[in-house]
């Protein structure tokens, strides 16, 4: 047995039943998990519509009203997107429900990615107005469109408010609520799978994604608690690492459930690394980047990949990128025919690949270390673009 140190492992670990997890699931057979907009927002916008091809009308939306506790919408003719022909977004609104009588709500799904807050100039109709951050940003598209926006929905999994919430304009903080996706969002759904019968074919694809999202959320739920209790016992943590041999433990059960979360842990480090990197990167320049390719980071934390990770991002006009390869980080600008003076080496080739047996790559683990390189990168690139 695990000795009393490692106590809040064992907890953290018997809080969340895994027993069930590993049975037959199409959901994960045949997509990502991790696609918050092409597979959770096209399923809970899908359920939504009264004239998807579920066949059950307003029902789906009504019970969906009722979860979330929406009683001062009319249902009258509502227009829900995406959906099943037009599957682009309206303004890049995730999910975007408006009715005759002008009413609009917003539901954000912020399952993994940051948010968008580049500063935008809205159209002239609007007032040329400027909008820094993203969710006051749709709001206001939709109201200079004629809809009096009644609700705006902030999905998670972390209990977190969008970025820089306590800078919003007081009538975007009045009507956005955060909700928790497997409390709110799993709940609504198995409500919608209580509709049908037992053998019902839609029924069973239902309980398929809440099965496969529950597992996936619980997952991403446990690694981050992990993550949380690992920061404040980092020699203890060690213990659990696969890439760290040194140390013998006996090989019972708490430690082998233990010690087969952490490819997870490791996942939203790194994750968490690049998204706090992006926002810094974003506060500072006023741009937007590319998304750091989520498989790139399984590749790299799950199977010790050599895969590269990569962010852009294009400030006046020049593409620069911020790379982590076999050389740790480097910056530069995105040309061919590159010379000496188009790029730079960074922290003398630590942090390569996320080798997490690397104390430096370790205690990213730690919230502020994590804060802190991001910040030494950003120094290093308005230095690099300046000079």
């Amino acid at each position: 047995m695990l000795s009393a140190n490692y106590s809040p492992f064992i907890k953290a670990i018997e809080e969340i039943d895994i027993s069930s997890y590993n049975q037959f699931n199409w959901f994960k057979v045949m997509y990502k998990m991790t696609e918050e907009r092409s597979l959770h927002s096209r399923m809970i916008a899908y359920l939504l519509n009264p004239e998807g091809s579920h066949k059950q009308g307003t029902l789906f939306l009504e019970l969906f009203f009722e979860e979330f506790g929406i009683t001062n919408f009319d249902i009258k003719d509502v227009v829900v997107l995406p959906h099943e022909v037009i599957k682009k977004e309206e303004d890049n609104i995730d999910i975007l429900i408006t009715n005759s009588n002008k009413q609009a709500i917003i539901i954000e799904n912020k399952i993994f990615a940051g948010d968008s807050n580049k500063e935008e100039v809205l159209e002239n109709e609007c007032g040329n107005c400027t909008h820094k951050y993203q969710i006051p940003r749709y709001y206001y598209k939709t109201q200079c469109k004629g809809f009096t926006v009644t609700h705006i929905f902030y999905l998670t999994v972390k209990h977190n408010k969008p970025s820089f919430y306590n800078d919003f304009p007081p009538e975007v903080q009045s009507l956005l609520k955060c909700k928790d996706y497997i409390q709110s969002v799993l709940n609504w759904i198995g409500k919608c799978i209580d509709v049908y019968p037992v053998d019902d074919a839609f029924k069973v694809g239902l309980q398929h994604y809440k099965q496969a999202t529950t597992e996936f959320l619980n997952d991403m739920k446990l690694a981050l608690k992990l993550k949380e209790i690992s920061a404040l016992y980092l020699e203890e943590a060690k213990q659990f690492w696969p890439t760290c041999p040194k140390i013998k433990i006996d090989q019972d059960d708490e430690y082998a459930m233990i010690k087969s979360q952490f490819i997870h842990v490791k996942w939203h480090t790194v994750h968490e690394f690049f998204t706090e990197l992006v926002r810094r990167i974003n506060e500072e320049f006023k741009v937007d980047l590319t998304e750091v390719d989520k498989e790139k980071i399984t590749a790299v934390t799950h199977r010790n990949s050599e895969t590269p990770t990569l962010l852009t991002f294009q400030f006046q006009d020049v593409l620069y990128y911020i790379c982590n390869d076999k050389n740790g980080f480097s910056i530069g600008r995105h040309i061919e025919n590159k010379t000496e003076d188009d790029f730079q080496l960074l922290f003398d080739k630590k942090y390569a690949f996320f080798d997490f047996t690397k104390p430096e790559v370790f205690q990213l683990i730690k919230p502020n270390e994590s804060e802190r390189l991001a910040d030494e990168i950003v120094d290093a690139l308005k230095n690099f673009i300046n000079k």
